[in-house]
């Protein structure tokens, strides 16, 4: 009548085993000054670059856009033609 998980209950037999396997395993030292730490963090540096270009690309796009449409506007509004700019709900009045 009531739904039972015994079933879906972890079998914790092989977690001893798997924790034995860890604690004798030969695992090489971990060398902070070597090589391949050297690269590592110089590809972590040039990811992180990257990715401040990109923003700052995409952060310099929508101004130059905010921009073009304000000139638009202006220059519309200059010849007599009146578009109603949209309602922005998200920004706060400043």
């Amino acid at each position: 009548m009531f739904y039972s998980r015994d079933h879906q209950l972890h079998d914790f037999s092989g977690d001893d085993a798997y924790r034995s396997w860890l604690i004798n395993r030969n695992q090489a030292p971990i060398v902070h000054h070597s090589g391949d730490m050297h690269w590592k963090r110089l590809l972590v540096a040039a990811r992180h670059a990257v990715n401040h270009v990109r923003g700052f690309c995409a952060a310099l796009r929508v101004a130059l856009v905010a921009d073009k449409m304000r000139r638009a506007h202006r220059d519309l509004a200059q010849h007599g033609i009146r578009i109603p700019t949209p309602c922005r709900n998200d920004r706060s009045a400043t």
